[in-house]
């Protein structure tokens, strides 16, 4: 089953990500994730948020850090494990759970504020996620979604050529592209052929995507790479930069 090697992949990756996590927390990258979560997210007492794709619980850590009551969720207990350990560092009540993108046990209408990144591209069933996050919002709730075309290029044989030169433009400025090991690769790109969002351009299909679910304004920053990206990041992710999608629910 997909949704199983899925998380059986990122469960093996967990200790990796979280020194990318880490890393994070540690530089300039924090503070404008901060900036962009407090434009987004806004001011509001006691304001509930839900980070789905926790991972090692970056997005959680800082919005608990801006005084929201934080739910996280991840499909992935190693990354929950890694998750919990963080929080506790950090010293931030999280309640963290194990579960679904698309299928969270918690009642209709729980949240004010749903958040995630980089965590569309890998689901199996985006449209029943986008679903199920529209049924978790209070009414005038809205989701935050950061994403790139990640996998894009394994379907697009243009892009491919343009990712493989600025691969190389970044390695020339020092990048060291070892973050996966030769089987991990090889499984990665094994599961995005099987994934929806591998062959759909984005956003333009959040754009399509969120109206037929329910959700009414939509708003999208085309690129926040310049935001959220060191200068060989920058040059790496050229041609899939990282966008943000904002998509109100309205009154029920």
């Amino acid at each position: 089953m997909l949704e199983n090697r899925i998380e059986k992949y990122w469960d093996k990756r967990a200790d990796s990500y979280n020194e990318v996590v880490q890393k994070e927390m540690a530089c300039q990258k924090k503070e404008a994730w901060e900036s962009l979560l407090r434009k987004y997210v806004g001011q509001g007492d006691n304001l509930q948020v839900l980070d789905v794709g926790t991972g090692p619980g970056f997005f959680a850590i800082l919005l608990a850090g801006m005084n929201y009551s934080v739910t996280a969720v991840d499909k992935c207990q190693d990354m929950l494990d890694q998750a919990r350990k963080n929080a506790e560092a950090a010293g931030k009540t999280i309640r963290f759970i194990k579960a679904d993108a698309h299928a969270v046990d918690l009642p209709n209408e729980s949240f004010d504020v749903i958040v995630s990144r980089n965590v569309t591209w890998l689901m199996p069933n985006p449209l029943e996620v986008y679903q199920e996050w529209y049924r978790l919002l209070k009414p005038n709730g809205k989701v935050l979604v950061f994403d790139a075309n990640w996998n894009l290029h394994l379907s697009d044989p243009e892009l491919q050529i343009q990712c493989d030169k600025y691969r190389q433009l970044a390695i020339e400025k020092g990048y060291q592209d070892n973050k996966l090991t030769p089987e991990q690769r090889e499984e990665s790109e094994a599961i995005a052929r099987k994934l929806p969002l591998t062959y759909k351009r984005r956003p333009l299909w959040d754009q399509q995507a969120f109206p037929s679910c329910g959700f009414q304004q939509i708003e999208v920053e085309e690129t926040i790479s310049h935001l959220v990206h060191d200068e060989i990041e920058r040059i790496l992710y050229y041609p899939t930069p990282m966008f943000a999608i904002c998509a109100s629910k309205g009154n029920s």
